[in-house]
């Protein structure tokens, strides 16, 4: 029998085989990077008046949940984070549109915590079964004092070289829990029980807020927008309803074009 395999080694050579092409397709798997499987944080003007962009137009609170329909670059895969942008209209003192608002030190932030839900696409466009919901707390920059040389507006004076007179400009990122993502979905996001009633985060929208002219009108005629980047186009991915929003968790249809909640999701294959 020399040069021959006894058929029990044989099936041990072929199991490590096996397992061996298992644990390289596994390691090939987990070497993946994860991708941007949609984004339109490219459709929010990085300058607005030449300056830097320290804020956008949002929804507030009362809005909440509130987002946009998405569609993804391709079948997805599994769900690694999503980032969101949101408006500060928290002062470290005072309220912002009693014109009274004092932040002592740019760099304060304080704690607040939001929720990002992603649904599938139910009937009739509305939110269907849940895929997952995830509530974090943040560390979110409070808004800029005051700046009296600005002029007077139905929200009071604005902040900074702009006049600002919305909230501040952040960032946030949910690392979310590991599920797989249908081709299209609907996010949502809402705020939480936080600590200081007082405190409001809007949800960041894609058209900033560029000045006010008071020769347009008494209200909130006045309030002049600079319009998305890019058309308002992702740079990954695509909006199946550009022109339409969900607040309170519902459609609504026929709203301005250039104002959808601003994402960014990143997937592993």
């Amino acid at each position: 029998m020399i040069g021959k395999i006894p058929s029990s080694r044989a099936r041990l050579v072929t199991m490590a085989i096996v397992i061996g092409a298992l644990a390289m397709s596994a390691a090939a798997a987990s070497a993946t990077p994860a991708t941007v499987v949609y984004s339109n944080l490219n459709t929010v003007q990085p300058t607005v008046n030449a300056r830097p962009n320290e804020d956008t137009y949002s929804a507030a609170p009362f809005e909440f949940p509130y987002g946009g329909m998405v569609e993804f670059s391709h079948r997805p895969g599994v769900l690694k984070r999503l980032t969101t942008q949101v408006d500060s209209f928290t002062c470290e003192h005072g309220i912002y549109n009693l014109e009274n608002c004092y932040t002592g030190n740019s760099t304060k932030k304080f704690s607040y915590e939001l929720r990002a839900s992603i649904y599938e696409v139910g009937a009739e466009d509305e939110p269907g079964t849940l895929v997952v919901s995830k509530a974090e707390r943040f560390k979110i920059p409070f808004r800029p004092t005051t700046n009296v040389s600005c002029p007077a507006t139905p929200e009071g004076k604005g902040f900074g070289r702009n006049c600002d007179v919305g909230g501040y400009l952040a960032t946030v990122t949910f690392k979310m829990p590991a599920v797989v993502l249908p081709e299209k979905a609907i996010i949502l996001i809402t705020d939480t029980i936080n600590d200081n009633p007082s405190d409001v985060v809007n949800v960041g929208e894609q058209t900033s807020y560029k000045e006010w002219d008071e020769a347009l009108g008494p209200g909130y005629e006045g309030f002049i927008p600079e319009p998305p980047a890019h058309g308002g186009v992702p740079s990954v991915g695509s909006d199946p309803l550009p022109d339409e929003v969900f607040a309170l968790g519902k459609l609504v249809k026929g709203g301005p074009a250039g104002y959808q909640p601003v994402f960014e999701v990143v997937a592993k294959p």
